[in-house]
C-alpha cells in the first residue's frame, strides 16, 4: 500500500472540492438574501413560472443553508494565493443598454450599433475615441464630452454644409434595446456651436 499515492490522490481531491464550494457554478453570484422574501418568490414565480421557480428557489435556500456556511469557513484561502473565482461575469447579459445617437438638423445620421445609421462609425468605433463615447452616452457631465461633442459639430459642418443645430442624444433601455428612452443631450447650434449639456 503505497500512503503517498493514497495522501496525493486525497490531496487532489480536496482540492477540487474546495474550488467548486468557492466557485459553484451557477450559484456562486447568489447573496444571502436573494429569494428569501415570499415577495420576492412570489415574483420570480411570475417571472419565470413553475417549476423554474421552485428549482431557482430550491437552489437558493440549499446555497444560503449550506454552501455559504461552509464557504465562510474556507475562503480566507482564496486572498493570500489570489484564487478567487467568479463564474457570473457574463451570466445574463447586460441589463442596460446604452446608445449614442447623432441628429443633425432633425434628421438622425448616427445611431450606435446601428447599420441603417453609420454616418462617422470608422472614427467613433476607432479603439482610441469608443471610451470617449461611451462615458458621454453613460453619464451626464463626463470629462471627455465637450471635445467629443466639439468634433462632432466640426464634422457635421464639413459633410452637412449650412446645417444649423447637431443634437447628441446619449439613450438608454433595458436589454436588449428595443424600447430606449434619452438619458441626457447635448446640443450645439450656429452661428457660436457651443456644447450645451442637459
Amino acid at each position: 500500500m503505497n500512503v503517498s499515492a493514497h495522501l496525493q490522490a486525497l490531496g487532489c481531491l480536496l482540492a477540487g472540492a474546495l474550488m467548486l464550494l468557492l466557485g459553484t457554478p451557477g450559484v456562486d453570484f447568489l447573496g444571502r438574501g436573494d429569494l428569501r422574501t415570499p415577495k420576492d418568490r412570489a415574483a420570480l414565480r411570475k417571472e419565470v413560472g413553475e417549476p423554474a421557480a421552485t428549482i431557482g428557489i430550491t437552489l437558493a435556500d440549499l446555497n444560503r443553508s449550506l454552501r455559504l456556511p461552509l464557504y465562510d469557513k474556507v475562503a480566507w484561502v482564496q486572498k493570500p494565493f489570489r484564487l478567487s473565482q467568479n463564474w457570473s461575469l457574463y451570466r445574463d447579459g447586460p441589463h442596460r443598454v446604452r446608445r449614442l445617437e447623432i441628429w443633425v438638423d432633425g434628421d438622425l445620421k448616427h445611431r450606435s450599433a446601428d447599420p441603417d445609421y453609420t454616418w462617422l462609425n470608422p472614427q467613433l468605433r476607432n479603439r482610441r475615441v469608443r471610451p470617449m463615447v461611451e462615458s458621454t452616452t453613460m453619464k451626464k457631465g463626463s470629462p471627455n464630452w465637450r471635445g467629443l461633442s466639439r468634433y462632432i459639430g466640426e464634422r457635421a459642418r464639413e459633410d452637412f454644409p449650412g446645417c444649423q443645430r447637431v443634437e447628441l442624444r446619449a439613450m438608454e433601455g433595458p436589454f436588449p434595446g428595443e424600447k430606449m428612452t434619452q438619458h441626457h443631450q447635448i446640443v450645439l447650434t450656429a452661428p457660436s456651436w457651443t456644447a450645451e449639456e442637459s
